[in-house]
């Protein structure tokens, strides 16, 4: 599981926590989360990429599936039930020193009847998200 993406599917209030991404002249959007490294189990690397990418504090729930992206990389979705916060990204996290006007990174809460108008990486992830809401 070292080197897969651990995924953080966040909701409250009929929105979803995504992050807004401009990089390489393309804008899509992205549920939190980043590489299990070595020693973390899925649930702890869940719970601090989530904080890492959006400030808000969440309890681990539960995988709810994974899949593998173009890449080839694989990304384990999982539920995680919302405690505290405000999306930004925290100001000791990697994106913030990758920020610039052509790598944009913006944790946001999103309406879930925005979500099937939405280009969302993995497409995958959209897919789970529409059906998800349905």
């Amino acid at each position: 599981m070292i080197g897969d993406r651990a995924t953080a599917f966040v909701y409250k209030d009929n929105k979803v926590l995504m992050i807004f991404r401009h990089k390489n002249d393309n804008e899509y959007y992205v549920l939190p989360g980043g590489h299990v490294e070595e020693g973390e189990t899925l649930a702890y690397a869940t719970t601090r990429e989530l904080l890492e990418e959006t400030s808000i504090k969440a309890d681990f729930d539960k995988k709810l599936f994974s899949l593998i992206d173009i890449n080839g990389r694989t990304h384990h979705i999982c539920l995680c039930k919302y405690i505290s916060g405000v999306p930004k990204l925290a100001n000791d996290s990697v994106e913030v020193g990758r920020a610039s006007e052509k790598n944009i990174y913006n944790p946001m809460w999103v309406d879930v009847k925005e979500i099937k108008n939405l280009t969302i990486w993995p497409e995958q992830t959209k897919d789970f998200l529409i059906k998800y809401f349905k």
